[in-house]
């Protein structure tokens, strides 16, 4: 097929991206046996965001790749009078990395639509819903069967995951997109990382304290006998999981939660490695022999 200078753009970014986002996809799936386990024996506060980077890294660095590398090196090498012949498989790889992405805005449209349903339904639940004004929702029933210190416990909870902005990092693993089009690949990685958030937030919750951790066991079996609805992927709930549910009680039954400790070495020289990393990328990134190098590449992707 023929396209204009715009057109194989466009046809390219969507193929590099999509073949960039399957090795790495692969490579991810592939390593996240071995990523649950080493993450198990972290606190769960340091060990979920490290999950969530792990899923979220082959769509980030993919899109990073074709933003930083392959548009510009396009954009300055790729003469833009006449239009030009793309072949099928680099039709055919954009088609795939544009289906993707629909298939990433339709899940984030349903979590949305669903938020939002919860949010005016006023259903028996106890959830924190929303990104940018979450709203605390604790229906009657609940706080019915709660005793006050199980209350204080589960709104301590709710406002760990709303200080963390786990909904915000719900609604990245839901744009994340797959492999391949309405595939799968990624759910043990994503699976550990909500039982970790939710592990996170009651440690923050009971804060070492005994009598904070036999509340919160005591309210989750509470909440869990109401029967709720489940809650929609945009909204933190007490009970999450619900295969979760017993280890999270035995968990809080048979040990004392320590909350985490805050240093200020480590942000530091995370910051610290992240600038560097991209000062690496973007010297290399711009440097005249690599966009020589990727241009070559990507006339050989339309081919």
């Amino acid at each position: 097929m023929t396209l204009t200078y715009l057109g194989r753009l466009l046809c390219l970014a969507a193929a590099v991206f999509f073949l960039l986002n399957l090795a790495l996809g692969v490579a991810v799936s592939l390593a996240s046996p071995l990523a649950i386990r080493l993450a198990g024996h972290w606190r769960p506060r340091r060990a979920a965001p490290f999950l969530l980077l792990l899923r979220l890294l082959p769509g980030a660095l993919a899109a990073l790749v074709v933003l930083a590398v392959c548009v510009p090196s396009y954009l300055w090498l790729e003469p833009g009078a006449a239009a030009e012949y793309v072949g099928a498989p680099c039709l055919g790889a954009a088609a795939l990395g544009a289906a993707i992405w629909l298939a990433s805005l339709a899940r984030v449209w349903e979590a949305v639509v669903r938020s939002n349903r919860l949010v005016r339904s006023g259903t028996t639940q106890v959830a924190v819903a929303g990104i940018l004004r979450p709203k605390l929702i604790v229906s009657p029933a609940v706080a019915d069967v709660l005793t006050p210190d199980e209350l204080a416990a589960v709104l301590a909870h709710e406002r760990a995951h709303w200080s963390s902005r786990d909904n915000l990092k719900r609604l990245l693993v839901l744009l994340a997109p797959a492999t391949l089009p309405f595939g799968a690949g990624f759910e043990h990685i994503e699976s550990a990382w909500l039982r970790l958030a939710e592990w996170a937030a009651d440690d923050d919750a009971v804060a070492g304290n005994p009598r904070r951790s036999l509340s919160l066991a005591a309210a989750l079996v509470r909440v869990a006998r109401l029967q709720m609805e489940p809650a929609p992927p945009l909204a933190t709930s007490l009970v999450g999981e619900p295969g979760d549910l017993e280890a999270r009680v035995a968990r809080l039954l048979s040990q004392t939660p320590v909350a985490e400790l805050r240093g200020r070495r480590v942000p530091v020289v995370r910051t610290g490695l992240a600038v560097a990393a991209a000062a690496a990328f973007g010297v290399a990134a711009a440097h005249p022999a690599t966009l020589f190098t990727v241009h070559w590449l990507l006339e050989r992707v339309m081919e």
